[in-house]
């Protein structure tokens, strides 16, 4: 019964646990665009910046420490409800010293107490691995990984509808042409005694107005929430497909080494350990009369069984005494 607690707990608890975490709970789309600003800086980014990746699949991994760090919690709940609730024969022989019970308790509550931080420390350095290194080229995640260079390359020559326009100073311009609505005006860079005729005027005016000029009055302070552009909205794309992927890997890979490393640094090391441990803590001379000393009850039900055996001896004399007088 206590193997098959394990067990559940193992592959029914800690399983369903982890098949409830969302790869991308907790992300919205503006948290992952963020991202992607946050890692191109002040430059416009011609493809989705692996940062943004790393930075966004690392804060969901980290939440699988928590589920991994109360299995170890349940295996050790388990295993002292196991100590409480040994078998009948063993409750047997432990009830008839009573003494020795409890310091047979304590010496494995104290073993498995001080096997759990170890146990707590390797779950948690399991998700320190995974943290410290994305492999991005490991063969699960390789094989679905999308291929982004492919996908720009087919917008770059017009496959799958992309936009075909290139930024220009007057806007966006359509490749392989000129932008339809300047064709019929006049250039603005006329040159004035040498200088750029848009650079005199704006000179003159703020000459004429003795002001200071302003390069930040147009910049927005409050960021408001805008519809994505396309781009944007297929990078997003991209990298939640990637955070999906690649967390399913990690999630794959947790929930195989969580209860290997439940199984060795606690389970097995305190049955391996347990009989070393009980014979340094208890095996004194000077506590041999005090620990194996009977109950009570038990030391009463021994007399009342003796004074039993001796009646029964002496009613079967008397009785084989009768038997050969009456024989002569």
């Amino acid at each position: 019964q206590s193997t098959w607690g394990m067990c559940y707990i193992f592959h029914e608890t800690f399983h369903r646990t982890l098949q409830k975490i969302d790869p991308l709970g907790g992300l919205s789309q503006m948290d992952i665009l963020t991202a992607i600003r946050n890692s191109n800086g002040p430059r416009p980014a011609l493809f989705v910046p692996e940062v943004s990746f790393e930075l966004l699949v690392k804060r969901q991994i980290r939440r699988l420490e928590e589920p991994s760090l109360r299995c170890v919690e349940l295996v050790h709940e388990e295993m002292q409800r196991i100590i409480q609730h040994c078998g009948a024969q063993v409750l047997q022989e432990i009830h008839r010293f009573p003494k020795l019970h409890e310091p047979i308790v304590d010496v494995v509550t104290s073993l498995l107490r001080r096997r759990l931080q170890p146990t707590n420390q390797m779950v948690s350095n399991l998700v320190a691995v995974e943290l410290a290194y994305i492999n991005t080229k490991h063969p699960d995640f390789v094989k679905h990984k999308p291929t982004v260079e492919q996908q720009m390359r087919n917008e770059d020559f017009g496959v799958g509808g992309g936009d075909l326009s290139l930024p220009s100073v007057y806007g966006t311009v359509p490749r392989g042409g000129k932008d339809p609505s300047k064709r019929s005006t006049q250039p603005t860079n006329v040159h004035v005694n040498g200088y750029p005729g848009s650079a005199l005027e704006s000179n003159q005016q703020q000459v004429a107005t003795n002001a200071p000029l302003n390069l930040v009055s147009d910049v927005p302070t409050d960021i408001k929430p805008h519809p994505l552009t396309t781009q944007e909205q297929r990078d997003c794309d991209t990298i939640g497909n990637l955070i999906r992927n690649y967390f399913i890997i990690v999630r794959k890979n947790i929930q195989d080494a969580v209860p290997k490393s439940i199984m060795h640094f606690l389970v097995n090391h305190v049955k391996d350990s347990l009989q070393s441990e009980l014979v340094s803590q208890l095996y004194r001379k000077d506590q041999y009369d005090t620990l194996l000393q009977e109950s009570e009850h038990v030391a009463m039900r021994r007399k009342e069984a003796i004074d039993m055996l001796k009646a029964l001896q002496s009613a079967s004399q008397i009785i084989s005494e009768i038997r050969e007088t009456h024989l002569w």
